[in-house]
């Protein structure tokens, strides 16, 4: 079992997706629904990812949307 939460463990992988471009700047992200289904964790893992990715500048929610990446995000980080 890994010492980094699990949480961390998702959003380093989405992290990555944006930075080598396969999350493009403006394009949405997957939803908690399917991260949950794709990664096989808890909604609020899911949650705590996204919003790690948020405080990170590499996430934005639009309101009845959902999660996009940001216009000016680079993949420089």
């Amino acid at each position: 079992m890994s010492p980094v939460p699990r949480y961390r463990q998702l959003a380093a992988i989405l992290r990555k997706a944006i930075e080598v471009g396969e999350c493009p700047p403006g394009s949405r992200l997957p939803s908690e629904k399917t991260l949950t289904q794709t990664y096989g964790v808890a909604r609020e893992t899911a949650s705590k990812a996204m919003d790690a990715l948020a405080a990170d500048a590499l996430a934005v929610m639009v309101p009845g949307v959902g999660w996009h990446v940001p216009p000016e995000v680079t993949g420089e980080s």
